[in-house]
């Protein structure tokens, strides 16, 4: 694999994470913000580097998939930040003391 796609991964990898922080935290507007940031991204990289035109059919194509990408990380971290909340809040306390 050559470091160019290695590093391509990472960058994907890391702004998933930012989303599901982003819903771990239930923050929808910071967000569209990792979400738009993405985008431009995404769409910078497509324009210098491989040559594609914003309209083209191949490139909406990958930023509807960036798109779809990022909801999935949100909605995985809202789970998980629910998931904790509800078990922090229904935690027994030790009240022997």
């Amino acid at each position: 694999m050559s470091p160019t796609i290695m590093a391509l991964i990472a960058v994907l990898a890391v702004w998933m994470l930012a989303c599901a922080l982003q819903g771990y935290r239930a923050r929808f507007l910071g967000f569209l913000g990792v979400l738009i940031l993405g985008m431009a991204l995404n769409m910078l990289w497509m324009a210098l580097h491989l040559n594609a035109t914003p309209l083209e059919g191949n490139a909406l194509m990958a930023q509807a998939a960036l798109v779809l990408y990022g909801l999935c990380a949100f909605g995985f971290g809202w789970l998980a930040g629910r998931l904790v909340r509800q078990f922090r809040a229904s935690r027994v306390d030790d009240q022997t003391r």
